[in-house]
């Protein structure tokens, strides 16, 4: 958080101030006021920040749950983090937002695939298709890629915890199995609030969850900005 507050301190600057508390800024919602640890947290890691590179602050994403595997972040944004990469994480998958399931109509399912993306629904193979899918390791595409489906498309429209799910259909609905909750990309919180508990510290779960990252003091990169700037004027 602290490493996020550095890196978008002017994001609001327009509107007259830094950071907002919704979930454009990271949410915070007063939590100190239940969560008195926040405070002792805070202060045990005075000035510490997540860089990478010389100097560089990481974007520190998180989400509530992974479901078992981090996401890639071309998955959700189309962009590519070098210090991001999917992999298994068993921390997570016994807690209360590990699995999930839903259930949507069949004919809402069929008419959001064939309107957006023509998805053939006549066709004598296709047809059969668009309702099953299987999914055990995270996926960009619905089905397969030749379609275009995103599965983060699918997610937005019918308010779906993750987009880290399997699917088949049950009568005249298609019965949605999911894994996870929230894009899946950086720090998993239940899976980091395992491992604390557990036995290990703050810099070892940042290590596990930002790999290629380091935990470094603010300090050091404001000399190393500075000394930076000091050379490209020279």
């Amino acid at each position: 958080s602290r490493t996020y507050a550095l890196k978008y301190q002017s994001k609001h600057q327009k509107d007259g101030y830094d950071l907002c508390d919704r979930v454009h800024c990271q949410a915070c919602h007063s939590m100190l006021r239940f969560t008195p640890l926040i405070d002792t947290a805070v202060r045990l890691t005075h000035d510490k920040i997540l860089t990478y590179g010389p100097g560089n602050l990481i974007d520190s994403y998180f989400h509530a749950n992974c479901g078992g595997q981090t996401c890639e972040p071309q998955y959700v944004w189309n962009g590519k983090v070098d210090y991001l990469k999917t992999f298994k994480d068993t921390f997570c998958i016994y807690t209360k937002q590990a699995n999930w399931e839903t259930r949507v109509n069949k004919d809402k399912w069929q008419r959001f695939l064939v309107e957006k993306y023509n998805y053939p629904a006549t066709d004598s193979v296709y047809g059969s298709m668009m309702f099953t899918f299987d999914q055990q390791e995270r996926k960009a595409f619905y089905l397969h890629p030749v379609f275009g489906i995103p599965l983060r498309d699918l997610r937005e429209e019918f308010n779906l915890k993750s987009t880290y799910f399997s699917c088949s259909l049950e009568g005249d609905e298609v019965v949605v199995r999911g894994r996870g909750f929230g894009h899946g990309v950086g720090l998993c919180q239940e899976g980091a609030m395992k491992m604390a508990k557990v036995g290990f510290d703050y810099q070892q779960i940042l290590q596990f969850y930002f790999p290629g990252s380091f935990v470094s003091d603010n300090g050091e990169l404001l000399f190393l900005k500075q000394r930076s700037e000091t050379l490209n004027f020279d």
